[in-house]
């Protein structure tokens, strides 16, 4: 990709599990410049760059953001907007922002509120990660052949846009161009809905048990498949969970809406029906094998 040549310097504000695997990421892709990471605690920016997925570390926001072309904040979505409110007084003139964040309008509207007219906000969300949130598990090769949504809005910077799509085509991703309403419509039903029914799944059977024992002792492969999501952060859930409560409540419903259709058929021990369930989720799942 063409990314510009003329970059160098990237900030990493949140070098986690995808800050660290971006910075990894544009190293494995041939980035020449500087890729500083930011953060609150030393401890964990010194692992980020005892893996080399940063080449200096700063938890002073003027210092580590001087000259930067690009901010890309990594952290929880309840703090994006608090930290790009902090870096713009730090930030050079024509600095772009971008982030990572699984919610979208909220910030948006935040930041581009935030931001002065010499300076661009490109709102960001790959889609790659895992449960597991620390710099530990972050992957050069983590956005390879993976989608990695944009959602500019009519007061976007078409240069920054390119800029950003570049970036992260530069590094594995294909990008898909949409506005943060639709975003997070559609991620509360993929993304948010699965850990949501995960959380419920394993609060549900927690407590069910009879003389031969607890429910949980004979977990087996189905249920940590099923459940494996749960473990991720509270923080960082509770945030994206608050943040799209409107569209995730809808999903919630459509569950609602299933379970109960579930239910009537086995009350009523409809076979017809029931197989008809089953074999129309199995080929619907089955086709995300593809």
């Amino acid at each position: 990709m063409a990314f510009p040549s003329d970059f160098e310097r990237i900030v990493i504000a949140g070098v986690g599990l995808i800050g660290g695997s971006i910075g990894l990421a544009l190293k494995k892709a041939g980035f020449r410049g500087e890729i500083i990471g930011l953060g609150r605690r030393w401890d964990s920016l010194k692992k980020a760059i005892s893996i080399g997925a940063v080449d200096h570390i700063e938890i002073d926001f003027a210092k580590a953001l001087k000259d930067a072309n690009i901010l890309i904040i990594g952290t929880p979505v309840d703090t994006i907007s608090e930290i790009a409110k902090k870096a713009i007084d730090h930030l050079p003139k024509g600095c772009i922002i971008t982030d990572v964040g699984s919610t979208k309008a909220k910030l948006v509207c935040e930041i581009e509120k935030l931001i002065p007219d010499d300076m661009y906000f490109v709102g960001g969300h790959p889609m790659a990660g895992s449960h597991e949130t620390s710099v530990d598990f972050a992957d050069a090769d983590l956005f390879v052949n993976k989608i990695c949504i944009l959602t500019p809005t009519d007061n976007t910077n078409k240069d920054a846009i390119k800029t950003i799509s570049d970036l992260w085509q530069m590094i594995g991703a294909s990008i898909k161009l949409m506005p943060p309403d639709d975003h997070d419509y559609l991620i509360s039903a993929i993304s948010h809905l699965p850990h949501t029914v995960a959380c419920a799944l394993v609060s549900a059977i927690s407590d069910i048990k009879n003389t031969q024992g607890n429910a949980l002792d004979f977990a087996a492969s189905g249920f940590a498949d099923a459940t494996r999501i749960a473990s991720g952060s509270p923080e960082l859930w509770k945030g994206i969970f608050l943040q799209n409560a409107e569209k995730l409540t809808l999903m919630i419903k459509k569950v609602e809406s299933e379970l109960a259709k579930f239910r009537s058929v086995l009350e009523s021990k409809d076979s017809d029906s029931l197989m008809k369930i089953l074999t129309q989720a199995k080929h619907i799942r089955d086709s995300l094998k593809k």
